[in-house]
């Protein structure tokens, strides 16, 4: 009897212990099932991941703006004129927020290179020009950009226009501003509003109408304005595209128009001066950076302002923002800045993928006023107060910095 308790104790004891191997077996598969559930979910989560990125990487190449920060398109800015002339540093200035504005940010999206081919000032020569043109387009040659920005008409000439024509089948796309002829006679470029090749851009187009009506608010008497300008090309191109566009064709002239007279050396500019202290009412400044001295050297500007601003008694009325920065009364022209920002957008939408020959060619028409106050003191008028609401820029004193 009690050999028999013990083996029934025994085998109860047995049972036991096969139904725990069974429940722990049971538990460490279901535990192992769990993991191996575990690891497939992140294994696919892996993948998902990896196709993402992929995706991503795609949209950032499609799409202007999604960068992978890798900054591999490369942007030239070639000026005409010298790094100090303002209006170049507005249109660089603009161009590089008229690309943000597109989604290009500076060194994440894109490299920036400038050019000053200097021909306002150093190289003036029709044979300096052109060599100066060859210089840049050897920069863009070992350069090798994806877009060229030209500013004024010598780089759009000489860079752009010839790049076009001796390497016709590489496609580079230009955009360029500050022009004041017509871009439609250079062959590259088959009409404003269909260009029809790899150049586009915007026109400039001075509001001389809108600068006169700033004189005429300022100086209510006033009834006449002469207009001053030096001897370069681009100053004829002005004094030419003035007397097409506004000399015969504005017949509601707020003043009386003297000129514009073209002179070749600082001492016709003073005798000019002097001599329309009592003929004219108003002084109109349209260029005075290539006036030459006795010897035949270029005189700087601030020499030429200084001068003027404290040997004259006439009110001056500038063509261009730093007009009135330099040390004259105001300015009312077009906006170097604006006009950056508006060339820049085209070029964005060229990186985009946008047809440059579809692209119009067209005046922005974006100006800026601008006073200098300090002049203003010393002609002794007072700049009313909604001039000055308006107003873009109010220089305090005399004389840019930027030279």
């Amino acid at each position: 009897m009690a050999m028999e308790q013990r083996h029934e104790r025994t085998g109860l004891a047995n049972a036991n212990m096969e139904r725990t191997r069974v429940i722990f077996a049971s538990r460490s598969e279901g535990g192992l099932t769990k993991r191996m559930r575990i690891n497939e979910s992140r294994s696919r989560l892996s993948i998902y991941t990896g196709i993402l990125i992929a995706l991503l990487m795609v949209i950032s190449i499609i799409i202007p703006g999604c960068s992978t920060g890798s900054g591999n398109l490369k942007i030239l800015v070639v000026h005409s004129y010298h790094e100090g002339w303002g209006w170049n540093q507005d249109i660089q200035e603009g161009i590089i927020e008229g690309l943000n504005r597109q989604g290009y940010i500076k060194g994440q999206d894109y490299q920036l290179k400038s050019f000053y081919m200097d021909t306002k000032v150093t190289y003036i020569t029709p044979e300096q020009v052109e060599e100066r043109g060859d210089t840049a387009i050897e920069l863009i040659r070992d350069y090798k950009p994806d877009l060229v920005f030209v500013n004024d008409d010598d780089a759009l000439k000489y860079v752009a226009v010839a790049y076009t024509e001796k390497y016709p089948n590489e496609n580079l796309p230009f955009v360029f501003s500050g022009t004041n002829l017509d871009p439609s006679i250079y062959a590259p470029i088959e009409s404003l509003e269909m260009p029809g090749g790899t150049i586009t851009g915007a026109l400039e187009r001075f509001p001389f109408h809108d600068a006169f009506s700033l004189g005429k608010r300022l100086k209510p008497k006033a009834t006449s304005i002469v207009l001053m300008a030096d001897p370069s090309s681009s100053s004829t191109f002005v004094v030419n595209a003035f007397k097409e566009r506004y000399l015969d064709k504005v017949s509601d002239s707020p003043l009386k128009i003297i000129g514009p007279i073209q002179v070749e050396t600082f001492d016709e500019w003073k005798a000019k001066i002097a001599e329309y202290q009592t003929k004219a009412d108003l002084l109109g400044i349209l260029t005075y950076h290539q006036l030459r001295d006795d010897e035949g050297n270029i005189v700087p500007a601030p020499t030429v302002v200084d001068w003027t601003v404290h040997n004259s008694n006439l009110p001056e009325v500038g063509i261009l923002t730093f007009h009135a920065e330099d040390g004259f009364m105001a300015a009312l022209g077009v906006s170097g800045y604006k006009t950056g920002i508006y060339t820049g957008i085209r070029g964005g939408e060229i990186l985009g993928g946008a047809y440059p020959g579809a692209i119009p060619i067209s005046d922005p028409e974006v100006t800026d006023i601008a006073f200098n106050l300090e002049r203003a003191g010393m002609l002794g008028i007072k700049i009313p107060i909604q001039e000055l609401t308006v107003a873009d820029v109010v220089f305090q004193t005399i004389g840019s910095s930027r030279y």
